[in-house]
């Protein structure tokens, strides 16, 4: 078990060493965040509607528009220098490959969230610091599911000539009930409610994490080797 997660804990620090040398990935998701948020904030006004009932929406279309250019570059980058077809000749379980793709995503998702939110509390003028711990929750959740679901989707659409394309129309209906829990609840806690008093929509989140998850295991291994 050790060695297993030793194995995840090597590809998790390669994908890190391989940002930190080229920084291309986060450069992109953030810039691409901070102008989804740009541009909606010059086309609502903000004296007309309320902030806190556009802001969720915003707030998630931007990390999840922005996080499938990392998706994107997650499995292609190491098909275009031979980087996955070492891992596969490694012996290593090919769980673990997932494992350590999907927690690279996860951790380069919610860093960009944490760089992303101040601009958001600028713009939108909400205070996220009132709330911010039924906040990250809510983050951390909905961009769990997101990143187990997409590492699963980016591994299987780097395989087609048309990977940019599939990719979005693979993810983006699966995601559709996460996104819409993690956009409810994240505009209770902005409204400074309770999540007690949606335990309904988090559930439904964390059982679309789990069912996603579990679907990854059973599946991952035909995908790597197609």
């Amino acid at each position: 078990m050790n060695s297993y997660f030793g194995q995840i804990k090597a590809i998790v620090w390669k994908d890190f060493l391989t940002e930190f040398k080229t920084r291309e990935l986060f450069s992109s998701m953030f810039v691409f965040a901070v102008l989804v948020i740009l541009i909606f904030i010059f086309s609502v006004d903000l004296s007309l509607v309320n902030s806190n009932e556009v802001g969720p929406g915003v707030l998630w279309v931007a990390v999840i528009f922005a996080g499938t250019l990392g998706l994107n570059r997650s499995f292609t980058l190491e098909k275009e220098h031979s980087g996955l077809q070492g891992l596969l000749l490694a012996p290593i379980d090919r769980s673990a490959i997932y494992f350590g793709k999907m927690l690279s995503n996860l951790i380069f998702f919610l860093v960009m969230e944490a760089f992303i939110l101040p601009v958001f509390m600028v713009f939108f003028n909400i205070d996220l610091l009132a709330n911010l711990g039924p906040l990250l929750f809510v983050l951390f959740i909905g961009t769990l599911g997101f990143s187990v679901l997409g590492t699963l989707l980016s591994s299987l659409s780097s395989n087609l000539k048309t990977r940019e394309i599939m990719l979005p129309l693979l993810l983006y209906p699966l995601m559709v009930p996460i996104a819409i829990g993690s956009v409810r609840l994240t505009a209770q806690v902005l409204r400074g409610g309770e999540l007690g008093d949606m335990m309904n929509w988090v559930g439904m989140i964390l059982c679309f994490d789990v069912i996603f998850l579990a679907v990854s295991i059973m599946t991952i291994d035909h995908i790597l080797e197609e």
